[in-house]
């Protein structure tokens, strides 16, 4: 027989494959793992944005009154974010022609200052917004308002707190598609910034909220609002300045034929408005001035009702104007809580005849009201010149 030697410290030949075996068969579960997990991965990843879509678009159909829907998504996983393309809202049981809320892109993403202070928040940029309010002869014709739940499909829809808001080249149209002519009123180039909106002690260590808006309203008239606000209150708590400075009132011609019956040649509308709010609670003033106003004419083929509405808006505007200014002018007073505060007539109609016998009201922001005026429902007197 023929002996067989084993160097010293060798295995058996017969050892060596089933070792080698064991080690790549785990290899092979390893890449097989790998492998799955990585399919998986893309597999999700291609699935993700119909998978957003769609539970998006079930969120947007609980809107009672209207029907909503997206076109589609985009990932962006690199940079923690996902936009929506297409969004609009229509009115279900109605005929209007536009879509309530109409915004081609909105971009969702993760706030990475705040997420490597610790918190976790989100920014939202809405690019080109449009919003149209539509009034009618009829419920059906009208679109005006939203029911309140539009809140909880947006919190569905992006469940961070939002820490900061943009709006670029936004709109907003007040319509009414059975005036003849037709009504088209608007402000455009709306662009928005909202920084430090969240509701978190943590991450709003100042208390104060900022929103600043700037805005072009038809061809001419300059918009610019400031808001801060608490975001910690449980009820609204704020201060707001708003303007509209030197809107030509010729470009509204269409809403004076149909609502006052005549039409303007000239003049220019400037309106300004301070208020605050404290836990609901609300004062201000609201300050519109009519400047160099020249109504032309009474609209033509006027009926009997029209005609007299049209002939007494031309007498008061001319008789009750403050001719050394060549302007029209009120400041009225607002107070009452947030969701139905109430105008002070007689204030309304005081300054209305002081603009006209005493002095003309002094255009501009007064800077004058506080939150404790909102707390006590009081309104600061107009400062005198």
């Amino acid at each position: 027989m023929q002996a067989i030697f084993h160097r010293p410290g060798s295995q058996p030949a017969s050892s060596v494959p089933a070792t080698h075996t064991v080690k790549r068969t785990k290899r092979k579960i390893a890449l097989g793992v790998l492998a799955a997990l990585v399919v998986g991965l893309i597999a999700l990843r291609i699935y993700l944005p119909t998978l957003i879509k769609n539970k998006a678009n079930e969120t947007l159909d609980k809107i009672p009154g209207y029907f909503g829907h997206i076109d589609g998504v985009g990932i962006h996983l690199w940079r923690g974010a996902y936009s929506i393309d297409g969004l609009q809202l229509l009115k279900t049981d109605g005929d209007v022609p536009v879509p309530f809320v109409d915004v081609p892109k909105i971009d969702f993403s993760i706030a990475w200052k705040d997420l490597l202070r610790g918190h976790l928040a989100g920014k939202v940029e809405i690019d080109k917004p449009k919003l149209n309010f539509v009034a009618g002869g009829s419920p059906a014709q009208q679109q005006t308002s939203i029911d309140k739940s539009w809140q909880d499909r947006v919190t569905e829809l992006f469940p961070l707190r939002i820490a900061r808001l943009g709006i670029k080249n936004g709109e907003i149209h007040f319509r009414n598609y059975h005036a003849d002519p037709r009504i088209d009123i608007f402000i455009h180039k709306i662009a928005v910034v909202a920084t430090n909106l969240t509701n978190s002690r943590k991450m709003a260590q100042t208390l104060k909220a900022t929103i600043n808006l700037d805005a072009v309203a038809m061809d001419d008239g300059d918009v610019h609002a400031h808001i801060v606000a608490d975001p910690l209150a449980k009820r609204p708590t704020f201060k707001l300045e708003f303007e509209i400075k030197h809107l030509g009132l010729a470009q509204l011609n269409d809403f004076f034929k149909h609502y006052l019956a005549v039409n303007m040649k000239t003049g220019a509308l400037s309106l300004y408005m301070e208020g605050a709010a404290k836990e609901g609670k609300f004062a201000g003033y609201v300050k519109p001035l009519l400047l160099k106003v020249d109504l032309v004419k009474i609209k033509e083929n006027a009926t009997i009702g029209e005609a007299i509405k049209g002939f007494v808006v031309k007498m008061v505007s001319y008789i009750l104007k403050n001719h050394s200014k060549n302007q029209l002018a009120s400041r009225i007073d607002i107070t009452g809580d947030i969701n139905n505060p109430q105008p002070n007539i007689w204030t309304a109609v005081s300054s209305f005849l002081g603009n006209w016998i005493v002095r003309a009201i002094a255009p501009g922001l007064e800077g004058k009201v506080t939150l404790k005026d909102a707390q006590k429902q009081q309104v600061p007197a107009s400062p005198k010149r």
